[in-house]
C-alpha cells in the first residue's frame, strides 16, 4: 500500500510495521517501482511525525477472504477475535497522535466483521472525541472481491 501511495505522488511516504521483518522487502520493490518509501521502526516515528496522513492497515480476522481461505474461519476463536479487537484499539490509539491537526487516520481491515470495523471505529471515537468519521465503506465479496472495510477520520483541534 505504501508503494502504491508513493507511485500516486502523494508528498513523503513513510511505512511501519510494528514486526520490523514484514517490511524487508520494501527497498527492493521500492526500488524495482522507482519511487520513494522511508521504513521507520517504532522509535524513529514521533521524529518524523506528525504526519499528514496516516494509514493503518490493521491486523484482523481475514474473515473478509475467507472465500480464498474457507479453512481460516475453523482457526478462528471468540478470544482469538478478541485479540484482534484489542490489537486493533491500541494501533489506533497509538496512531492518532502522530497524525496533524486537521489531518487524517485511515484505517483498514479485510474483516466484514462489525467489531472490527464500524464498532471499532465508533469506540475509537468515544475514547478520542477530538476525532470524527468522515466516511466509512464495507466492501463485501458480493461486490467481486474480497471483504474490506476502511473509515476515514480527521481531528478538528
Amino acid at each position: 500500500k505504501a508503494l502504491a501511495m508513493a507511485d500516486l505522488g502523494y508528498g513523503s511516504v513513510f511505512a511501519h510495521d510494528a514486526v520490523v521483518e514484514r517490511m524487508k522487502d520494501i527497498p527492493v520493490r521500492v526500488r524495482r517501482a522507482g519511487v520513494s518509501v522511508h521504513c521507520l521502526t517504532t522509535e524513529e516515528l514521533p521524529q518524523h511525525s506528525p504526519f499528514d496522513l496516516v494509514f493503518c492497515d490493521a491486523p484482523c480476522s481475514g474473515s473478509g477472504a475467507w472465500r480464498r481461505s474457507p479453512e481460516a474461519k475453523w482457526r478462528l476463536t471468540p478470544d482469538h477475535l478478541q485479540e484482534f479487537v484489542d490489537v486493533q484499539a491500541k494501533i489506533l490509539d497509538d496512531a492518532a497522535p502522530l497524525v496533524a491537526v486537521e489531518g487524517t487516520l485511515a484505517y483498514a481491515t479485510c474483516s466484514l466483521f462489525p467489531s472490527e470495523n464500524s464498532v471499532q471505529i465508533q469506540a475509537f471515537i468515544q475514547r478520542h472525541p477530538e476525532w470524527s468519521l468522515q466516511t466509512e465503506r464495507q466492501f463485501t465479496p458480493l461486490d467481486g472481491g474480497d471483504g474490506f472495510y476502511v473509515a476515514v477520520l480527521t481531528r478538528s483541534h
